[in-house]
């Protein structure tokens, strides 16, 4: 599933494409990923500009003015941008034509992406009820969100109301680079280690927005190329190990993350 280093490069790609070109027609191919009506969608749409974009954790919101268009990416969700005379992308569930010849696809080959409409950013995060964006919050909205949680690491992580934009696999990473078992109560945490875990999420994301969400790439020291119980940790040589918490499994290192790290 797209996390957040994977929607700041669609943000990012939007930008490079799309911005301020009027859009002349709204192709919906599946109105199965609306959560708008279709008819409200294409009058609002028609004749508007992305005029600019901001991406909030997973989402990635695209000022029509005065409503925001909301994309989320679900597990297989991507963007294209593509000249009409091309046929038009695979698996396409919506498309905006543009009067400059140009089009964007949104694209999604399961049925677990969306898209809807909010009056302002602020009315978005209020009703999807998120915790601050993780690259974006500085350590007091940190600290502040996490406050009085008793959840445990793994699930703290990946709960978008506490904190907004990390999925399994850059959970993972974090609490790998931090040395903190994926178990851990957050509440137990010190305020030096909340420093460093604050500093290693925002290291974490920044190299996955760098390598353009390509895991493939990553170097052995991180534990994502490593994310097989077959595999070894890259530090000490153990086995990796595999578990699962409310039903979303994960990876570790017993020993450089034992329960008792801290």
């Amino acid at each position: 599933m797209p996390e957040l280093p994977e929607v700041e490069i669609f943000k990012r790609y939007l930008d490079s494409t799309s911005i301020q070109q009027k859009i002349i027609e709204i192709k919906v191919i599946d109105g199965r990923i609306l959560e708008v009506d279709e008819s409200i969608l294409i009058n609002l749409v028609k004749g508007k500009k992305f005029e600019n974009t901001y991406r909030h954790g997973k989402y990635l919101l695209v000022n029509l003015k005065p409503k925001y268009l909301m994309m989320h990416f679900g597990m297989t969700g991507d963007l294209e941008y593509y000249n009409k005379i091309e046929q038009d992308p695979k698996y396409s569930k919506v498309i905006f034509r543009f009067d400059t010849g140009f089009n964007l696809a949104y694209i999604s080959q399961r049925m677990f992406g969306r898209i809807d409409l909010f009056d302002s950013i602020e009315d978005f995060i209020r009703t999807k009820k998120l915790g601050p964006d993780a690259f974006l919050m500085s350590f007091e909205q940190f600290k502040n969100s996490i406050r009085k949680r008793t959840a445990i690491m793994k699930s703290a992580l990946l709960n978008q109301n506490i904190i907004a934009g990390i999925g399994n696999i850059y959970s993972d990473e974090i609490l790998f680079k931090t040395k903190i078992h994926p178990k851990t109560r957050i509440n137990s945490l010190n305020e030096s280690k909340l420093k460093e875990l604050f500093e290693v999420i925002r290291e974490v994301l920044n190299f996955g927005i760098e390598k353009k969400g390509d895991l493939s790439t990553y170097p052995n020291n991180f534990l994502i190329p490593h994310r097989d119980k077959e595999s070894k940790c890259p530090n000490c040589g153990t086995q990796i190990q595999r578990y699962e918490i409310s039903g979303r499994h994960g990876f570790f290192c017993p020993t450089c993350q034992k329960e008792a790290n801290i």
